[in-house]
C-alpha cells in the first residue's frame, strides 16, 4: 500500500467521490460527495489517498478550520469497510498529522457523528449534565474510539447537530507546540 497527496488532476479524484457517496450516501449524495472532494483539492486543504494494486482503499481530507489561526479539522476519512483493522487510517492520519505539524498547525480536530446511534449519548439531552455524559461516554464501536487510540481526546459535543438526541463529538489532539524562549 502506497499513500500520496492528491492534486486537482488526480485519477483517484473520483473513486474518492464514489466511496464517499457509498459510505455516507444520506450526507453526501454524488453530486455533493464530488463538490466535497473537489473543495478539499483546493486552497490549503488536503486529501490524501491510500492506493494498494491501482485501486483506492481509503483518504482523508483535512481543511484549514474557518476564523482559527492555527486549527484545522480533519473532514473526512473513509476506508473500505472490507479493509478496516488494517491500520490504514492510523497510516493516513500519521501522514496528515506529520504534515500539519510541518506547516505549525497547533490542533487538528474531528467532528465524529453518532451515525448509526452508537453511543450512549444517543438520545439523550445532551443540555442536562453535559459533563458527566461525556466523561462516561460507552460505544461497543464508534468512531471516536479510533480517535483516542491515536491521542485525541473528546473536548466537546454539538448537541443534537443531526437532529434531537443525535449529537456531533469532538475530539482533538495538539499537534505542535512551539518552544518558549
Amino acid at each position: 500500500m502506497k499513500v500520496k497527496e492528491l492534486n486537482v488532476y488526480a485519477s483517484e479524484a473520483k473513486a474518492c467521490t464514489a466511496m464517499l457517496h457509498k459510505a455516507f450516501p444520506d450526507h453526501y449524495p454524488k453530486n455533493v460527495a464530488k463538490e466535497e472532494i473537489i473543495r478539499l483539492l483546493k486552497g490549503d486543504n488536503m486529501l490524501y489517498v491510500a492506493v494498494e494494486n491501482e485501486t483506492v482503499i481509503g483518504f482523508v481530507g483535512t481543511s484549514k478550520a474557518r476564523r482559527y489561526i492555527s486549527a484545522f479539522q480533519l473532514d473526512l476519512m473513509v476506508i473500505k469497510p472490507e479493509r478496516r483493522g488494517e491500520g490504514i487510517g492510523t497510516k493516513l492520519l500519521d501522514i496528515v498529522e506529520h504534515r500539519l505539524r510541518d506547516k505549525r498547525v497547533v490542533t487538528l480536530f474531528i467532528g465524529t457523528d453518532d451515525e448509526g446511534y452508537k453511543t450512549s449519548l444517543t438520545g439523550t439531552n445532551i443540555y442536562e449534565d453535559t459533563f458527566k455524559k461525556i466523561e462516561s461516554i460507552t460505544s461497543a464501536s464508534h468512531p471516536y474510539q479510533f480517535y483516542q487510540k491515536q491521542g485525541y481526546q473528546i473536548v466537546g459535543v454539538i448537541p443534537d447537530a443531526f437532529g434531537i438526541g443525535n449529537h456531533d463529538i469532538v475530539v482533538a489532539k495538539r499537534l505542535y507546540e512551539p518552544r518558549k524562549q
